[in-house]
């Protein structure tokens, strides 16, 4: 009975996953991606509920005190909405992402499941590149394509949004090719790295570029053997989190620090606004729009200050981290393959210094799903992979 309910509930983590993509590849102007976007915290929040009934057997202690956390939170957020000029879908997002990882935690991936995993990954990265391949030639002349003065803001939506669908696909897909334990087929994540990298280029989404870059260089060069007991990949998470909003400021407020992104501007509009009040600085404050121009953050770090205060940024990265640390807590050697996975996290994490993708409900499946196959339970043997 067990496998049947673990099953059901790979299934159902797996549709959020699908659901999430298919928004993006297929734009959000249909009348199904449309209603997945609208009514996607609903949706996520049925899918949660759905998995943590099936998985109610395995869930241990620390999920209940997890669970407690993820509702105090929501129930303390509404309760200071009016304050904060929020709303429910602000609201959510810290307990979603809470809930969420622990469904991940008490299910256990099978080979079959995996094998779906990267075919939903594989159809979204395909798709997204054929799309690109045949809109592009459309909108901008085939001379001007690979040129950095390409400065289209949206093909079939956001070009952000596809070079962060491009960044999400390929650093899952290689990581699911690499686990895999099938003679050559490694060598396949070399035209993945290849046709990602190139669609993010054309997007002109800078941040995905960057990201995916040091995805490939930390994943492909530094040895996983030496991270293998999970103490640097934790003080380094911790580092990101603890300084971001310090660097963010310092940039913000420098005028010889330039990123080149007008960035530095949007953030020091956000700093005048949040410091100018305690309760902004405690609890957050009214969603951000910069003065001159409807433009948020583009900032996790800034959303997540802005948005729940010093209280909810401690709260939401003091779990993140806590679970990034599972392998220390439960005094276990990372596999090779959750190195990946945080590593994958990891240039999330840096691409989530330009965009608010950390607290974006819709992203949260495919985004939080990296350190959920990390701290999973597995099958034995399908998490060993090499360097």
């Amino acid at each position: 009975m067990d496998k049947i309910l673990n099953k059901i509930s790979n299934l159902v983590l797996l549709l959020t996953i699908a659901a999430s993509y298919l928004m993006w590849v297929a734009g959000i102007g249909t009348k199904a991606t449309g209603f997945i976007y609208q009514n996607s915290v609903y949706l996520l929040a049925a899918a949660i509920a759905v998995v943590l009934v099936l998985r109610i057997k395995e869930l241990k202690k620390a999920d209940w005190l997890l669970i407690g956390l993820a509702v105090g939170i929501m129930l303390f957020y509404t309760a200071t909405s009016s304050m904060r000029h929020s709303n429910r879908f602000i609201n959510a997002s810290i307990p979603l992402i809470i809930l969420f990882l622990i469904c991940f935690k008490n299910t256990r991936f099978t080979k079959i499941d995996f094998g779906l995993l990267t075919g939903i990954t594989g159809a979204a990265l395909g798709v997204t590149l054929y799309r690109i391949y045949t809109e592009l030639p459309k909108l901008v002349p085939k001379a001007e394509i690979w040129k950095s003065s390409n400065k289209l803001e949206a093909i079939w939506i956001n070009t952000n949004t596809i070079g962060m669908t491009l960044l999400l696909s390929v650093i899952m897909l290689s990581i699911l090719i690499k686990s895999f334990s099938i003679g050559y087929a490694k060598l396949l994540v070399l035209p993945i790295y290849a046709v990602g990298l190139a669609g993010i280029w054309v997007c002109q989404s800078k941040a995905s570029l960057g990201a995916l870059l040091l995805f490939i260089f930390v994943d492909n060069l530094i040895p996983k053997k030496l991270l293998q007991n999970n103490y640097l990949l934790t003080l380094g998470f911790g580092a990101i989190f603890a300084a971001g909003p310090f660097i963010f400021h310092a940039f913000s407020k420098s005028a010889t620090l330039n990123l080149f992104t007008g960035r530095e501007r949007i953030w020091a509009e956000f700093f005048d606004k949040w410091f100018a009040d305690t309760q902004n600085m405690l609890i957050g404050m009214a969603p951000f729009t910069a003065s001159w121009k409807n433009l948020g953050t583009h900032n996790s770090y800034l959303y997540a200050l802005g948005s729940y205060g010093i209280i909810g940024y401690i709260l939401l990265f003091s779990v993140l981290l806590g679970l990034l640390s599972i392998g220390i807590i439960q005094k276990r050697r990372l596999s090779f393959f959750q190195i990946s996975l945080f590593f994958g996290f990891l240039a999330i994490c840096i691409q989530s210094t330009m965009e608010e993708t950390l607290l974006a409900n819709y992203w949260i499946p495919i985004v939080y799903s990296f350190i959920g196959l990390a701290i999973q339970k597995t099958e034995q043997g399908q998490n060993s992979g090499s360097n």
